[in-house]
């Protein structure tokens, strides 16, 4: 079975890409996910010879084509500077058995959201919620056609895969010390994510929606949340069947995204497209794929355009992950690869890494992603490495 890994660029240049690739071919494994255009972050690095730790602003891990883009343009890593990490190690893995794919959070940037307020998501209350540019606005999905492009035309990805560019739910996945002392429950975050830019109420006129009395009922339904009027646990579809307004309101951005997604698979031409579906927190606050909608996403739309669906299925227990795996299958036409975390706090032996692995394949998964190369410590490699023998 074909098996990917996730990797960030730091720790395959300061390994050395050529070593790096050698070492995971001899795990089993067939593909490397290269980060390439990241949201803020901080890493463990536990085998990393160079060093422990990583930090990093939103940014961009390869030297753009600058002239391709408009408005919003890529923001290189200060630590990579000059040099072109991406070039660095597809040199390294050119001739070796390890293919790369592009791993890209397309949307998901507060550096960007900084500079560009006017193009992020827009609460019901008119805030800017600064760690997500909005699909809506036309600066935003230029940026997202031309960055897409400019990957693709590198002729180095077998596919350029992406996460996180829709409308990212709720209070986003974190990017600075946040200080939320309320719990807004599923539809909180449904509602508190819901975007109210200028483009998105016009997308939502356009398709017949009574915008003002949709911000309305959003923001009442946030209102009582705040309050305790209303439940944190209170059914997200069932509070949408007596708000009409409001669904009518979401619902219009599918046709938006799945019409983004097909300028996504145009501009990339013969490389494949694949996005990752990951609706819910890890362990016991998950959300499967179906409740992608909250984040925009058409998948039956989104079909026609996507060579690869991952779904993250990071959960300890097993049978969640066969779940969402053949939950994926029914609902995508498309193969469908599951996404495996082979570290804390899911897996913590051997064994528990087959059963997620034995699950994803029970369920019908084509293929395997395995996060991640540099954040698990060596002894988890070797496990991926053992399971990966005893599967067809």
């Amino acid at each position: 079975m074909n098996a990917a890994i996730w990797a960030h660029p730091w720790d395959l240049v300061d390994e050395g890409a050529e070593r790096a690739a050698e070492r995971l071919a001899a795990l089993g494994i067939d593909e490397v996910n290269l980060a390439t255009t990241m949201h803020s972050v901080q890493t463990l690095n536990p085998h990393n010879p160079e060093r422990k730790t990583f930090f990093a602003d939103a940014s961009e891990y390869f030297q753009p084509d600058w002239d391709r883009y408009g408005e919003i343009t890529p923001d290189v890593n200060e630590t990579m500077g000059d040099d072109d990490w991406l070039a660095e190690i597809a040199a390294g893995f050119e001739g070796t058995p390890v293919d790369l794919n592009s791993w890209g959070a397309t949307f998901h940037s507060s550096r960007q959201g900084q500079r560009h307020p006017d193009a992020t998501l827009t609460s019901p209350f008119g805030d800017s919620l600064v760690f997500g540019l909005c699909p809506s606005h036309p600066d935003v999905q230029e940026f997202g056609i031309e960055l897409t492009g400019d990957l693709g035309d590198r002729d180095v990805f077998e596919t350029v895969e992406m996460e996180l560019a829709d409308y990212q739910y709720g209070t986003g996945y974190g990017w600075h010390h946040q200080e939320f002392f309320h719990r807004l429950g599923r539809l909180g975050e449904f509602l508190f994510g819901l975007c109210f830019c200028e483009h998105c109420q016009d997308n939502a006129r356009a398709a017949g929606v009574d915008v003002e009395r949709a911000r309305q009922s959003a923001r009442a339904g946030l209102t009582d949340r705040f309050e305790g009027r209303l439940a944190h646990d209170t059914d997200v579809g069932g509070w949408l069947m007596e708000h009409p307004e409001v669904f009518a309101y979401a619902d219009a951005r599918r046709e938006t995204l799945t019409e983004l997604f097909g300028a996504f698979d145009d501009v990339l031409g013969d490389t494949d497209f694949g996005y990752y579906f990951k609706m819910g927190g890890l362990g016991d606050d998950r959300m499967g794929v179906e409740h992608s909608w909250k984040h925009g996403l058409d998948l039956s739309g989104m079909s026609q355009y996507m060579d690869e669906a991952t779904v993250l299925a990071y959960h300890s227990d097993p049978t969640v992950v066969r779940d969402d795996v053949h939950t994926t299958r029914s609902l995508v036409d498309a193969p469908v690869r599951a996404g495996i975390l082979a570290g804390d706090p899911i897996v913590h032996s051997r064994a528990q890494l087959r059963e997620q692995v034995e699950a994803a394949v029970d369920a019908g998964a084509d293929s395997l992603s395995f996060y991640g190369y540099g954040v698990v410590p060596e002894r988890n490699l070797e496990w991926i490495g053992d399971v990966l023998a005893t599967i067809e």
